[in-house]
């Protein structure tokens, strides 16, 4: 449960300190001459920006920045884990997720013995799911988490692939993969009677990268080998920083921001991914009956990810989340402009959530979304 913040503070610099937080990352861009690179730079960036996303969070509309409270709060705000006040051991914790309906069975079985000489065989069955996007997630994220602290091992595998619109002998498809493993260390901090959290991650992975814009009838044929002969990798210290603040006003209203991959997180062989800057406002209100939170996020400040643009809604991330006091959890949210559900089962030694999604496959907003179904099964003590 979120610590509920005294409502006496008459030590009111402390909403400078907040605001310097907050305007700080603002003119906090990347150099006129650090241009994307690595996974950065790849057409198929839009699904790679975060190292791990939590099913809860997708659920409730990617929004997380002011409200963070849990396990995830390392890869959203850090300074969330401030909020928490019990102790959660997840031993494994999986989760997965998939485009849907999924391209991969009826693509598997129309190319299933086919021989690279079967040019025309290979082109009918990518004409079958032209100009669609098919996106692929499995990670595990087992952490020891608790108040100001959470350490774990992060293995997270991400593929996303776009069949050409026209396709042709030499590009039936671009698809782009990323793989990170390693370990996470996040810490938070409380002043002024926790009404300002602070608080940062660091984590050391081992990353691989994969991306070709163009698969040829031969590349496809033997795609062991075109997976083996383009994957790169190199080994990158990754930083988060985060800062949430809360105000004594009703309904508990919060402002929060956070710097992904602060300065740009490089991995040598395997490119770099570009530092993102979040910021969102919450609440958290008393409610006597369960726990209910809100958030609303403006996400990639700096405009560095190709695909937001000027896009108010590829910017914008909302969500609703209820906790039962036992066992059940709902959500709701709207990313992207397109809405989302979610629910949760938080049972002593185990724990399920479930969600779903749409993310914008374009630049424009509507062209191309992209359905996603997630699920998380983690085992421990919760």
């Amino acid at each position: 449960m979120t610590k509920r913040l005294s409502k006496s503070l008459s030590n009111w610099g402390t909403y400078g300190v907040f605001w310097g937080l907050l305007i700080l990352p603002l003119l906090w861009t990347q150099p006129a001459m650090a241009g994307p690179s690595g996974v950065a730079g790849t057409a198929l960036f839009q699904q790679f920006p975060m190292l791990y996303q939590g099913v809860s969070v997708e659920g409730m509309g990617g929004a997380f920045t002011a409200v963070a409270n849990d396990e995830n709060a390392p890869f959203y705000n850090p300074a969330g884990l401030d909020n928490i006040q019990s102790s959660t051991f997840a031993i494994l914790n999986i989760s997965g997720e998939v485009s849907y309906p999924t391209l991969y069975p009826n693509l598997t079985n129309s190319i299933s013995g086919l021989g690279s000489s079967n040019t025309s065989g290979y082109i009918n069955a990518f004409n079958n799911i032209a100009g669609q996007t098919m996106y692929a997630r499995v990670g595990d994220w087992s952490n020891y988490t608790t108040h100001d602290f959470s350490i774990g091992l992060l293995t997270n595998n991400q593929l996303t692939a776009i069949a050409n619109a026209t396709p042709t002998t030499n590009n039936l498809a671009s698809a782009a993969a990323l793989s990170d493993t390693g370990i996470v260390i996040s810490g938070a901090y409380g002043f002024f009677n926790h009404h300002l959290q602070i608080g940062g991650t660091i984590m050391g992975l081992e990353q691989y990268f994969f991306n070709l814009p163009a698969l040829s009838v031969t590349q496809v044929s033997n795609f062991s080998n075109t997976l083996t002969s383009n994957l790169s990798n190199g080994f990158g210290i990754v930083g988060n920083l985060g800062g949430i603040y809360h105000f004594d006003a009703p309904l508990n209203p919060t402002l929060g921001a956070s710097i992904l991959n602060v300065g740009t997180a490089s991995f040598g062989n395997a490119g770099s991914l570009p530092q993102i800057i979040n910021t969102g406002i919450g609440i958290d209100p008393d409610i006597g009956f369960g726990q209910l939170i809100a958030d609303i996020d403006y996400v990639d400040i700096t405009n560095y990810l190709y695909y937001t643009g000027d896009s108010l809604w590829l910017h914008t991330r909302f969500g609703v989340q209820y906790k039962f006091p036992y066992i059940l959890t709902l959500s709701a949210g709207l990313y992207e402009g397109y809405p989302t559900v979610g629910a949760g089962i938080d049972l002593w030694a185990a724990k399920l959530n479930a969600s779903y999604y749409t993310e914008e496959a374009s630049p424009i907003p509507g062209l191309e979304p992209n359905h996603i179904l997630a699920l998380q099964i983690a085992f421990g003590w919760m």
